[in-house]
């Protein structure tokens, strides 16, 4: 496959000539917004802006219809708008209003721009996501961001929630999620189908699965940087939506000019009032072999978000941001079992944060961020069954997370060639987790556990563009005090163009983690949420560790876009429980190791008003553990060996519509015998599955003052229900069957036809 793959890279390359730079372009505009004007002009000049949006977006723009020169052009927009355009290089343009204070940033180079969809764009080593210039992705809901991420390739989530993302073998434990510096634990809305962060409070993406800054650590897997917004608008703005889950509200108000000002974002879901089709499409599939049925006012399930920020510029070279967030998660539900009686169950998930960050220039070579930040993460699990007036049995699970930390980060720019990025972090983990089980004579700690760390990293990394040639090496040091124990990790990205349109990149980078998730092993009966977070201890939880090297190309034309990235990834210190593989008899915590090769592929076709691309992905992930499957290796359950997705985006105008069809090998999974122990592990599989999504949109008003815009989505359009896991649950109906429980097979079915209704007001 790889083989064919650079063959195709090749034949197109030979097919295809070389990019002339565009000198004049035609241009035809009636009031048009200034954002779509400089828009068009960087497709037609293959060039880039950098601007504020609060300032280009009241702006319009007026043109006759001919051709013009880029000089020409930014002398019509200047005329008329009253901004002014400065050059920064020979790709790079500013516009600003020169009434305001503006200092020079160095802009990183974007390598592609609208991967997928406008608002997505690559640079060498991450991808940047902008949520709010978002066009219509297939099945995606009003810009979700963790759907919007499934969309690249090799990212996957194989049980279809929105937070489970699988990055190149990864778990969805292994990512490091971050918003504004806050570590997130819990990023998902009704139990993951939805992201929990509301897009429209948020800037930027950036995502990482290669080539990580060494700044960034904690995971063995990718990280998702979200980023707010740190401008301060000159006036009131704000964005306001429902959709047939909830309904969202973000306003954002300067307090002092050009100083001061505050943004406050809140969702909240209205499904304990109103069950939509929506809801109980993702309720279905959620809630499938458990009593919860019928929601109502008296039994549901809701969910919540809320953020605020607080941007303040004392001075030019000054940015101090205050920034909070929570997440929240509540399930009450209450049923009666005929011969039992009433059973009661509550189900509370939290996750809140709070930031600092100061950015400080000094000078136009040297500029500082440093970063206070606090994250607590609770889960509250209660099952009570009432017998009679006097007999029950409770099951109470909690897991607790503190997470501070204070960081100092400090770059220095010797030339536009040379620069040096530096830093120390300071990170402190508290962990802590009890299973309990009670009646009316007695109650059992089935296990109780905490641990605290702090770990102490620094780190050094220099780029450096030499000709054709970009370079950044770096180093990240972990040391983690309670473990007595370090870590290494050095990073390295190197890029070579090979002309106009070819780039080649290789990287090669390690990584540790020492807090994850494992699945729960002592609950008497399925749990919705049946895995814990656990902090390393040396022991039975070691420190994970991961090393990926990659090597691909970039094929890129005005029109035409190919990336291709082959990478093989090795994993050190996972455990068995948290692979979910257990004989009946044999509950021992086993470590293991495991690896990862593949290879992610993109190619898209651009046009003005209509988009295709094609990604696939070859993966081949296995895990070995000591004692188990006579030693030798075996299929993980991450293990998607070929994943396509085929998809089409058609603008008319003020209409959009987007559809794209999903298709991948199915999960492994193990079969047990009558007695419960596997006689075949993760040998056999499951069926293909494949489904078809659709979104459109539709703007009904755009103005200076304000926009509207109506959407749909449809996740499974033909209602093609296959089963997505087997799962063998642990099932004891006594207390002396805690230590000699049975199995019971569980098939867990893909979502069915799910449709979604949406409205957005901008002002």
């Amino acid at each position: 496959m790889i083989r064919f793959l650079s063959f195709l890279m090749v034949l197109l390359a030979i097919s295809v000539g070389w990019a002339q730079q565009v000198e004049t372009a035609g241009f035809s505009y009636q009031s048009a917004n200034l954002s779509k004007v400089l828009a068009d002009a960087e497709s037609a000049y293959q060039i880039k802006y950098s601007y504020i949006d609060s300032i280009v977006a009241p702006k319009s723009i007026t043109l006759a219809a001919g051709k013009y020169t880029l000089d020409a052009l930014h002398s019509q927009i200047a005329q008329q708008s009253g901004l002014t355009i400065v050059k920064i290089d020979s790709r790079y343009y500013s516009v600003y209003d020169d009434k305001q204070t503006v200092r020079q940033e160095w802009l990183k180079e974007i390598l592609v721009e609208g991967l997928l969809s406008k608002g997505i764009n690559k640079t060498g080593e991450k991808v940047v996501i902008s949520p709010q210039k978002l066009e219509a992705l297939p099945g995606v809901t009003d810009a979700d961001i963790m759907f919007s991420l499934q969309q690249l390739p090799g990212v996957k989530s194989p049980n279809e929630t929105a937070s489970g993302l699988h990055v190149r073998g990864g778990t969805s434990d292994q990512n490091l999620i971050l918003w504004d510096g806050i570590r997130m634990y819990h990023p998902g809305h009704l139990f993951g189908m939805i992201s929990g962060f509301n897009p429209n409070a948020v800037d930027a993406v950036h995502f990482y699965n290669k080539a990580t800054d060494a700044k960034f650590g904690e995971r063995i897997s990718s990280v998702i940087d979200i980023k707010t917004s740190d401008k301060i608008p000159q006036g009131i703005h704000a964005s306001a939506g429902i959709n047939a889950l909830n309904g969202d509200l973000d306003v954002r108000v300067p307090i002092l000019k050009d100083k001061l000002s505050i943004e406050l974002s809140g969702r909240k879901s209205y499904t304990q009032w109103l069950q939509t089709p929506t809801f109980d499409a993702l309720a279905k599939k959620v809630f499938q072999h458990t009593n919860f049925k019928d929601f109502n006012s008296s039994n549901h399930f809701d969910f919540e978000d809320y953020s605020a920020k607080i941007n303040y510029r004392p001075f030019k070279d000054t940015k101090i941001a205050f920034t909070s967030i929570f997440i929240d998660n509540y399930l009450d539900f209450s049923s009666v079992t005929p011969g039992d009686g009433p059973r009661k169950q509550k189900m509370d998930i939290f996750n809140q944060g709070y930031s600092l960050n100061w950015d400080q220039r000094y000078g136009p070579k040297w500029s500082q961020n440093v970063l206070l930040y606090y994250s607590a993460y609770t889960f509250n699990y209660l099952r009570r069954q009432d017998y009679t007036l006097n007999r029950f049995d409770e099951y109470d699970k909690r897991n607790r997370i503190t997470d501070s930390g204070l960081e100092a980060n400090f770059n220095y720019r010797f030339n536009e060639r040379l620069q040096l990025d530096f830093g120390y972090q300071l990170i402190g983990n508290d962990l802590s987790h009890s299973f309990t089980t009670r009646n009316q004579g007695f109650e059992i700690d089935l296990d109780n556990k905490r641990l605290f760390n702090v770990t102490q990293v620094g780190y050094l990394q220099a780029t450096y563009d030499w000709r054709q040639w970009n370079f950044r090496a770096g180093t990240r040091y972990n040391y983690y005090r309670a473990l007595q124990a370090n870590s290494v990790e050095p990073r390295l990205f190197v890029q070579r163009r090979l002309g106009k349109r070819l780039i080649w990149q290789a990287t090669y980078e390690k990584k540790s983690q020492i807090m994850n998730q494992v699945r729960e092993s002592v609950t008497n009966e399925l749990s919705l949420e049946n895995y814990v977070w656990l902090l390393s201890d040396g022991k039975q939880y070691p420190i994970q560790r991961a090393s990926q090297i990659s090597s691909g190309l970039i094929f890129k034309t005005k029109s035409w876009l190919i990336d291709a990235d082959a990478y093989y990834k090795q994993t050190n210190g996972i455990t068995s429980l948290a692979f979910g593989s257990l004989y009946r008899y044999d509950t021992a915590i086993r470590n293991g190791k495991g690896f990862t090769k593949g290879i992610d592929f993109l190619i898209q076709k651009t046009a003005p008003d209509w988009r295709a691309w094609i990604t696939y992905t070859y993966q081949d992930s296995q895990q070995q553990f000591d004692g188990l499957n006579g030693d030798a290796y075996f299929a993980s359950n991450a293990s998607i060996w070929h994943a396509l997705n085929v998809s089409v985006y058609k603008k008319w105008k003020k209409y959009a519509l987007a559809a794209g069809w999903n298709w991948h090998t199915g999960k492994p999974y193990s079969v047990l015998d009558a007695d419960g122990n596997v006689v075949s592990l993760n040998k056999e599989r499951l069926p293909n599955y494949h489904r078809l999504d659709l979104s459109g949109t539709y703007q009904f008003y755009e103005a200076k003052n304000w926009s509207g815009k109506i959407g749909f989505s449809v996740l499974n359009a033909y209602n093609q229900r296959i089963v997505i896991s087997k799962e063998y649950e642990r099932i004891t109906t006594t207390i002396n069957e805690v230590q000699d429980f049975r199995y019971s097979v569980r098939d867990f079915y893909a979502l069915g036809f799910t449709p979604n209704l949406f409205i957005r007001v901008n002002l």
